[in-house]
């Protein structure tokens, strides 16, 4: 088990470093670049930072800097003053003036880092070729919205939009819905128009998978560029014929993993999201086991766990947590990679989801959106005026509103600090202790020094 400083200050034994800090990770190499180390000042008392992660394992005590990214062996005094033998747990931030408003020091480095960090030189668009779909899921993302679909003219403006939004001659497009292949034609038209506008670009998709045919991958490895696909499978087939009820009555369950086989044999990258709550948890066993034999080729293939929204906002959404914590083991039998939904993130990054990024979304009717959960008032112009109100898409992705329960969280760095964002989480921070305890263990257990002069990605 490990606590958060904040959490357990009563917990740590007032024990004073009058050695040099064991380190057994370094700072993140980009704020170690931009970041100068802290001044201790006389008559300050100073107490564990809220992002002081401590944790034991093999008997010894360590430390995880959740912003900063540095980790060290040893503890933290409960409290000290300057001059006390703490100068490089001050200078490194381990220890912080008592009372510091530590998320706006958040907010100030991750403005820093945006500064400084090199422009993107891919711009990502993420398109909705239509809100209809094949498939009438029990827990829709997409529920009462009416099943627009693009119009050929709307397409056309879309392929202007980009190329004139385009400065660098390349970018990803992302084909989100509905069920975006019910809309293939849009796909080919769209991807037509970034080769005659000679702009270089790649692209993803998420689908249900069931529309899936043998033309409809060469169309992915060819002419679409399409390296990545999400497909989202909801448990063993009883589970998936209820959840998915599809308007056909048809049992798309074994056709799917069979298009899963057959893309990562094409060369694509296969993620399958597993919608998760307590209803179809049990029937995960018998799933994995049809997947082993279903999938034949799993060279790029991983699966994750996504517990529903309605789990999430729910007073429940730590039991579910802890058993896809405890799922890996029944992923990797099963012969699949393991892709975790939260982990400790070892680089510090500025942005944190694609609003953050500075990607745009495309409604079918043309509407650009910050990102595919903005509801209604997130909208902030269309694809023939532009950011006819870009005021409102900074608004809604202004890192100095954060929420008042997140503020003092030792999980912030990790998460979007967006007031705004309409994802959220009823017992979001005892979710990552429990789910990051693993990497920290296995942290120490590598006790490596990393230190590097290349610059990493922030967003």
């Amino acid at each position: 088990m490990y606590h958060t400083a904040i959490h357990s200050k009563s917990k740590y034994i007032v024990r004073i470093f009058q050695e040099k800090m064991i380190e057994i990770r370094k700072t993140d190499p980009l704020l170690a670049k931009i970041l100068p180390p802290a001044c201790p000042a006389e008559g300050v008392t100073y107490v564990p930072s809220q992002y002081a992660l401590a944790f034991t394992h093999g008997g010894k005590h360590y430390v995880f800097h959740n912003l900063t990214k540095q980790c060290i062996e040893g503890e933290l005094p409960s409290s000290c003053r300057a001059g006390e033998g703490c100068a490089d747990l001050i200078k490194a931030r381990f220890l912080v003036p008592e009372g510091k408003d530590e998320c706006a020091t958040y907010n100030q480095i991750s403005s820093l880092v945006r500064a400084y960090s090199k422009k993107k030189d891919t711009r990502g668009f993420l398109i909705l070729p239509t809100l209809g779909c094949n498939a009438r899921c029990v827990y829709c993302y997409e529920e009462g919205m009416k099943p627009v679909t693009m119009t050929p003219e709307t397409v056309e403006q879309v392929i202007r939009f980009i190329t004139e939004q385009n400065d660098s001659g390349r970018v990803s497009l992302g084909w989100f819905g509905g069920e975006p292949l019910l809309g293939e034609k849009t796909i080919d038209r769209i991807c037509e128009g970034m080769r005659e506008a000679g702009i270089e670009y790649t692209s993803r998709m998420t689908s249900n998978g069931s529309l899936i045919t043998p033309e409809i991958i060469r169309k992915m490895t060819g002419d679409w560029k399409l390296g990545k696909i999400q497909i989202s499978m909801d448990g063993a087939r009883e589970d998936y014929i209820r959840r998915k009820n599809y308007y056909a009555g048809h049992d798309y369950y074994s056709k799917v993993m069979e298009a899963v086989s057959a893309m990562s044999e094409a060369g694509i990258a296969v993620n399958i999201r597993c919608n998760v709550d307590e209803e179809n948890w049990e029937g995960m066993p018998r799933f994995f086991d049809d997947l082993r034999t279903g999938v034949s080729n799993k060279d790029r293939v991983s699966v994750y766990f996504a517990p529903l929204n309605t789990v999430r906002l729910g007073n429940n959404d730590v039991a579910i947590w802890e058993k896809i914590r405890d799922s890996r083991q029944l992923i990797e039998e099963a012969g699949f990679r393991c892709q975790p939904f939260l982990r400790l993130n070892l680089r510090f990054r500025a942005c944190r989801c694609m609003a953050d990024g500075g990607s745009v979304v495309i409604t079918p009717e043309g509407s650009l959106y910050p990102c595919e959960h903005c509801p209604e008032e997130g909208r902030y112009g269309d694809i023939w005026q532009g950011a006819a109100d870009a005021d409102a898409r900074k608004e809604f992705c202004r890192v100095d509103r954060t929420r008042e329960k997140c503020r003092s969280c030792p999980f912030l760095p990790d998460c979007t600090s967006f007031a705004a964002c309409p994802v959220e989480d009823h017992d979001c921070r005892e979710v990552f202790e429990r789910l990051v305890a693993d990497d920290l263990k296995r942290l120490a257990e590598t006790k490596e020094s990393i230190h590097t002069d290349e610059e990493m990605p922030v967003c």
